[in-house]
Formats: C-alpha cells, sequence, structure tokens
C-alpha cells in the first residue's frame, strides 16, 4: 500500500503500471446516469479502477498520459467493455460511455477501436467522453470526434467548466451533449453564482443543440435544483456508486 501521494508518483507506481498493463490488472466499474424527472436509468458510465493499488484513476491516468500509456489503458478499457457487455445484463435500453484522453482524440486509430466496441455491443450504444482539453486542440481532434460520431457514437465534453473551456471551439467541434464538472454541482445549493453558471451552461447547451448532465450529484436537493436550472441528466452517488459487473446484474 502507498503512504503517501510522492510514493504513489514516483517511479515505482510506473513500473507497477506497466506491469498492470502486461498483466491486464484493471477492472471497470460502473456508474448509472439517469434521467433527472422520471429517475430513470438512461446510460452507464464504465470508470477505470486498480484493485490491486490503493489509489484512484485521478492518480495514475496522469502519470500514465505523461509516460505515454494512455493508449494502452484505452485499449484495455474497451477490451473489457466489450468483453463484459454491460448494456445487455441491464433491463432498461441504455447507452455505454467511456473516457477518452486528448491523445485518444488525436488519431484515427480511436475511430477503428470503437468500431470494434460497437460491433461486440450489437448497435450503435456507445458515447464517448472528452475532456475540455480537446477543445483547445480542436483543428486536431476535428476529424476523429467526426469519424467517431459517423458510426453512430456521440461525443460528449466532459469535465465542462474546469477551466479550458474555448467557446469557440465547442461550437466548430461536432458535440452531443456536455457534462458539468462535480465541483460546480457541489455548489449549486449554496452559491447564487453556481447556479446562474448552470443555467447560462444550460442556456448554451440548449442553443447548440446539446443535452446536460450534471456529475457528482450526491443530494436530493442537488437534484432538484439542477431540474430546476434545466439540466436534463445526473450521475451520482445519489442514484448508484460504480459497481463491478458481478454486483451490476438485474435483481
Amino acid at each position: 500500500m502507498w503512504g503517501s501521494l510522492a510514493e504513489s508518483t514516483g517511479p515505482g507506481l510506473l513500473a507497477a503500471l506497466r506491469l498492470a498493463l502486461e498483466r491486464r490488472e484493471f477492472r471497470l466499474a460502473y456508474q448509472p446516469i439517469v434521467d433527472l424527472r422520471s429517475r430513470r436509468p438512461v446510460g452507464i458510465e464504465a470508470l477505470i479502477r486498480w484493485p490491486r493499488m490503493s489509489i484512484g484513476p485521478d492518480v495514475f491516468i496522469p502519470i500514465a498520459e505523461r509516460a505515454g500509456l494512455i493508449r494502452d489503458i484505452t485499449r484495455q478499457v474497451c477490451r473489457l467493455a466489450a468483453e463484459e457487455r454491460i448494456t445487455h445484463r441491464i433491463a432498461d435500453p441504455v447507452r455505454l460511455s467511456i473516457n477518452l484522453s486528448a491523445a485518444d482524440a488525436r488519431t484515427l486509430e480511436t475511430a477503428a477501436l470503437l468500431s470494434k466496441l460497437v460491433q461486440a455491443l450489437g448497435g450503435p450504444f456507445l458515447n464517448v467522453e472528452l475532456t475540455e482539453r480537446c477543445l483547445l486542440e480542436s483543428e486536431r481532434c476535428g476529424p476523429v470526434i467526426r469519424a467517431i460520431r459517423a458510426q453512430g457514437i456521440q461525443v460528449h465534453l466532459d469535465d465542462f467548466g474546469t477551466g479550458y473551456a474555448n467557446l469557440q471551439a465547442l461550437v466548430e467541434l461536432t458535440l452531443d451533449a456536455v457534462k458539468i464538472d462535480h465541483r460546480l454541482t457541489r455548489r449549486v445549493c449554496d452559491s447564487r453564482t453556481a447556479r446562474e453558471v448552470v443555467l447560462h451552461l444550460g442556456r448554451l447547451a440548449g442553443t447548440l443543440g446539446l443535452s446536460l448532465t450534471a456529475e457528482g450529484v450526491e443530494t436530493e436537493a442537488q437534484a432538484h435544483q439542477l431540474a430546476e436550472l434545466g439540466v436534463q441528466r445526473a450521475q451520482g452517488w445519489l442514484f448508484g456508486r460504480p459497481r463491478f459487473i458481478e454486483d451490476c446484474e438485474d435483481r
């Protein structure tokens, strides 16, 4: 077990990360995305986990990006998602969301990789989530995004409002949805400014024909406030914590 963040970001972790890729130690945990009005599930996000280590993806994903390993992690995520086929194991018709890095959005190889996953899922039941960093590279990412969407895959912008926003690029890129960052969700009940930001984000999304999802919803008060502000979908512990595939079977 890693005793501190300093230890967990050193060369030992990088070596462990490389070994984990070779041994396929990573797993997917699935968290529901619901319609805020009906509370019915409309999607499910696959979140990468490393059970052997006591650290989260917020620690090891940046290390993988710096070491040039992030594409290998994306390949393993797609392989696991194809093997587990979560959309076939639950009763409600939902779309599966997986996360892509900025590096994934720069190469057309990603579109081919996702094509295989669509085939394994038995149809275009797939969403991909990109970070706002892709807005800074819209010229490079644009062709890849178009190739992904041509397969019936929806493209969502994740963690919107974290500081990389480029509204011109948001207009130029063809997207389907944006997700409000959990830090903004956390403030929506106690900050008038946060509520105004969410309200204007909703109007912007509506103007661009995008749906809006809030991340990190933990309380009924947050869910109610977000719905009042026009947010259509939500994700967070209020609706379900991430669970491994063996715990996701419909009871």
